[in-house]
């Protein structure tokens, strides 16, 4: 990774940056990740970020391709994320910002908002997001506490000056333009006002696998953080960081490794830490593996003559491209998922798939209950296998 010719300056602190990887991705569809990402890393901070995407393109994602409305993994009541949301609530107590005005950024269904003020957070708690099918539930269920607006991170619906506390929770790693984003929240937060950010730890991705490079295979992904990338950013931007929290938080499927870090406008920073290469390096041994996979996946074709892949995750828009097509077919439960195609291939019903070959099951999070639904459907156990 360090022979690699520097070409650009990192998006964080500024430093000169290399070239990673090349990671191609792909999509259902006229998907906008049917193209190659570029990863980069900062040799000083130690950030990685996908270099040849824009925001505007990901906007085109969140609101014509993005699931995030229906996945069960936001399930604003899931005891996991009432956990996680008590986490959020812990660092601003102890902060003394219990009972602040909250404006949460990127709020989702608005789960969080929700949760505190039925918790008896005794101020006024806006949610913005720009996803309307994620926030038309917090909408139809506006109280006197609790409201909801169609927003980006960078035109915000608010005064300037007028909020004491921005909320962001994994909304960065999304955002190509951060400089833009903290620009945005220095207009609207009063002088001394808060800013608390969760993003997953990406120093940490080796301590929480979650099957075959989980983390780069996220698409939307634009930005893997260390603490010293997200520190230095904040820094950059106007804030000085007061603390920094890492921790593993639930998820109703699976934990993560979650970097907080609470910063405040206009003052001097009292926390900082040195860079790492934790990132690039995990990164690119998960697009090793990922090869690997690939490889044992042609060994298997010639040994079965044929692939099924039964479910679609994030692993397998980074897997497909990396194989031959032929004899390969795939199929999803969804019934959404069926009406389209995966360069040309059509999704099948798995009712309606031939059993023949081998069963490649794909969901790292579900893969018990597919295989439980191949052998109802009559496919030999001796030819079912996990995607791990």
């Amino acid at each position: 990774m360090t022979d690699c010719k520097p070409i650009s300056s990192c998006p964080t602190c500024g430093d000169v940056t290399e070239h990673l990887v090349s990671w191609e991705f792909s999509g259902l569809g006229d998907s906008i990740f049917n193209y190659t990402a570029e990863f980069h890393y900062c040799l000083s901070c130690g950030l990685v970020y996908i270099s040849n995407i824009s925001d505007g393109t990901l906007g085109r994602f969140y609101e014509n391709e993005c699931g995030y409305s229906q996945k069960a993994h936001f399930c604003a009541t899931a005891p996991e994320n009432i956990r996680k949301f008590e986490a959020y609530r812990r660092v601003l107590v102890e902060a003394g910002l219990q009972d602040c005005a909250i404006a949460d950024i990127g709020c989702g269904r608005g789960g969080f908002l929700f949760w505190l003020a039925e918790g008896g957070w005794n101020s006024k708690c806006h949610g913005v997001d720009m996803d309307l099918r994620s926030i038309k539930e917090g909408i139809t269920a506006t109280g006197n506490d609790v409201t909801f607006c169609k927003g980006a991170v960078w035109n915000l619906p608010f005064g300037n000056e007028t909020q004491p506390l921005l909320t962001y929770f994994h909304v960065l790693e999304h955002i190509r333009d951060l400089s833009r984003l903290f620009a945005e929240a220095n207009r609207v937060l009063r002088p001394g006002g808060h800013i608390l950010i969760d993003v997953p730890d990406g120093e940490k991705y080796d301590t929480t696998p979650v099957g075959t490079a989980f983390w780069p295979a996220i698409r939307e992904h634009v930005n893997h953080f260390s603490a010293a990338s997200l520190c230095r950013a904040l820094a950059r931007n106007g804030f000085g960081v007061q603390h920094i929290i890492r921790q593993e938080l639930p998820t109703p499927e699976f934990s993560y490794p979650s970097l907080m870090v609470l910063a405040q406008k206009g003052v001097p920073s009292v926390q900082s830490v040195g860079g790492s290469a934790k990132v690039a390096t995990h990164i690119a041994n998960s697009r090793q593996m990922l090869r690997r996979r690939a490889d044992e996946l042609g060994l298997l074709k010639r040994k079965h003559s044929k692939l099924t892949f039964w479910g679609f995750a994030s692993v397998l828009f980074s897997l497909l491209p990396m194989l031959t097509t032929e004899s390969v077919a795939i199929c999803d439960a969804s019934s959404e998922i069926q009406q389209t195609t995966w360069r040309g291939f059509p999704i099948h019903d798995p009712t309606e798939t031939p059993i023949g070959g081998a069963l490649i099951i794909v969901p790292y999070l579900h893969g018990d209950e597919i295989r439980a639904a191949a052998r109802t459907l009559g496919w030999p156990e001796a030819s079912v296998f996990r995607l791990c």
